[in-house]
């Protein structure tokens, strides 16, 4: 069903606040758009490659002997009662349910907040499409080849909600907010805007 995706917050929202939360007023309220960098492109194609192999396997990410009887890739879901659409990369139905796997071209070796919650909203989004359970969530790095699989609960659902009011917060005042120092400023494709500030 067609939905007017201005009253919808992206799912990549929720990573990009726990990343940076002045990224959100940036883009949310002042409607800047980061420039498309090298390792941008290069990261996209990476995880578009890996979608195409999970397609064709009958097993998960090929290396877990959990049996896919059902795959759904790149596909977009608005969530009503969230006001939240994304594009997942990838559910699959097991013999254990629902499970929503997210690929990311990195290749860190901790799981990052923004990717735990980003990857959890989407399987929120697939609960309410599909109507079913989602017990865990899934993300694979590419890079290194390193799983992590979550048990989707509701300590992780209540961030969720949590991250989505602080959004809409920035959104509905309008106001920036405060910066924080952190080693990846510089690599950030607004900073020199946000130094401006």
């Amino acid at each position: 069903m067609a939905e007017d995706e201005e009253n919808y917050i992206p799912v990549k929202w929720i990573e990009i606040y726990h990343y940076c939360p002045r990224i959100i007023y940036f883009i949310g309220v002042l409607g800047f758009k980061e420039s498309e960098k090298e390792y941008m492109k290069e990261g996209k194609q990476e995880e578009e490659l890996q979608e195409e192999k999970e397609k064709r396997r009958k097993t998960l990410l090929a290396k877990r002997k959990e049996t896919v009887i059902e795959k759904w890739t790149n596909i977009k879901i608005y969530s009503q009662t969230l006001k939240l659409v994304g594009i997942l990369d990838l559910i699959v139905k097991t013999p254990q349910g629902l499970k929503i796997i997210d690929i990311k071209n990195t290749d860190q070796e901790k799981l990052q907040p923004g990717y735990l919650y980003q990857t959890a909203a989407y399987a929120l989004l697939a609960q309410e499409h599909f109507k079913k359970h989602v017990k865990s969530i899934i993300i694979h790095h590419v890079k290194n080849n390193k799983t992590f699989e979550i048990n989707l609960t509701n300590q992780i659902i209540q961030h969720v909600h949590w991250t989505i009011k602080k959004i809409n917060k920035i959104l509905e005042k309008q106001q920036i907010p405060k910066a924080k120092n952190k080693k990846q400023c510089q690599g950030c494709g607004y900073y020199q805007l946000c130094k401006a500030l």
